[in-house]
């Protein structure tokens, strides 16, 4: 069975756009949101703009340990 990628990352895409609307205006790059709240400059372009810093750091720490506790634990067939 052909797996199909662009259909799951589409999906997450537009569940992060109805969920952050009311929050950010869906501001899902980092980069562009900055810029945005950079340009503003009001405090409430700086309020909720911590999770684009905070959030990737968290995913990336909850990915190593995932990594090293559960994909290392299973054992791998040796090639003999």
């Amino acid at each position: 069975m052909q797996i199909l990628a662009p259909l799951p990352i589409g999906f997450a895409v537009f569940l992060v756009h109805l969920a952050t609307i009311p929050i950010t205006g869906t501001g899902i790059n980092p980069a562009r949101s900055l810029g945005a709240a950079i340009i503003y400059n009001k405090k409430q372009a700086w309020d909720d703009h911590w999770i684009f810093w905070v959030g990737p750091f968290i995913g990336a720490a909850l990915a190593a340990i995932y990594h090293v506790v559960v994909i290392r634990a299973i054992p791998f067939k040796s090639r003999d």
